[in-house]
């Protein structure tokens, strides 16, 4: 497997094991949050989704923008990610302990998960610069083979 292809594959496992474990970890913080501000069972455990859809919804929508149109999002996707981006570490510190200590392993990994959204899109901005710099020496190549004939 050749090295950008390896690395791809490492970057997109890397991402999806901190998006699980964020996930996992975040929904059980929110739905004690919402336990606690008298939400119903049902609706507990319900509300996690609600935040943590409206961050890999906008995420999708801002990653596949740039993969199709090769530009940023829009000021909506961008506006719901940075809200739920907020969303996720402030519920998981609202149920920490009160000690500087508990604050920082509760809100952990909301700031893992943005931290591989971050990363993810950096991969993906290097990759397309590789992409693009590979197909100019193509046509230059090319180029010289087509002026040499």
């Amino acid at each position: 497997m050749e090295f950008s292809r390896w690395s791809r594959v490492m970057t997109i496992a890397a991402v999806l094991m901190l998006a699980g474990i964020a996930g996992v970890v975040f929904y059980s913080h929110m739905y004690e949050l919402a336990l606690h501000h008298g939400e119903p069972e049902w609706c507990a455990a319900l509300f996690p989704l609600l935040v943590d859809g409206m961050i890999v919804g906008a995420s999708m929508t801002t990653l596949l923008s740039d993969a199709r149109y090769g530009r940023r999002g829009g000021l909506l996707p961008w506006a719901l990610l940075i809200l739920g981006s907020v969303a996720s570490p402030a519920a998981n510190v609202a149920v920490a302990d009160p000690t500087m200590w508990s604050r920082i392993i509760h809100a952990w990994p909301s700031f893992a998960l943005i931290g591989a959204y971050v990363l993810m899109r950096e991969f993906r901005t290097t990759a397309k610069s590789v992409r693009t710099a590979s197909a100019d020496d193509e046509r230059d190549l090319q180029g010289v083979v087509l002026s040499e004939s």
